[in-house]
């Protein structure tokens, strides 16, 4: 994948983030998951917004990912997320085996 792809799909996370943010459903965090070039999960972070903790912008995104493969596994996909992912989202990104995880710091 060419590096202007990839910023695109960086963007995007940070779009996200931004997104979630001034909507108030949570911190300024996002996260695509990208099979071949191909947008298949996003989503920013919504822990007030849905009373769930674990509803980071990673897992919303792998969530609605491994939904649209109708798999657990995201292999052959990419995650981009606008921050370093917090222990708990590691962990998700590891049980669901994506091939790469790129994040960027956004404050």
């Amino acid at each position: 994948m060419s590096d202007s792809l990839h910023q695109k799909f960086m963007d995007r996370a940070i779009e996200l983030s931004s997104i979630g943010s001034k909507e108030g459903h949570g911190g300024p965090f996002g996260a695509v998951v990208v099979k071949n070039g191909v947008v298949i999960g996003e989503g920013y972070n919504c822990v007030t917004s849905s009373n769930d903790p674990s509803a980071h912008a990673e897992v919303v995104a792998i969530r609605q990912a491994c939904a649209k493969l109708q798999d657990f596994q995201l292999s052959g996909c990419i995650i981009y997320a606008s921050c370093e992912p917090c222990p708990m989202c590691l962990g998700a990104i590891y049980w669901a085996r994506p091939d790469k995880v790129f994040c960027k710091f956004t404050l």
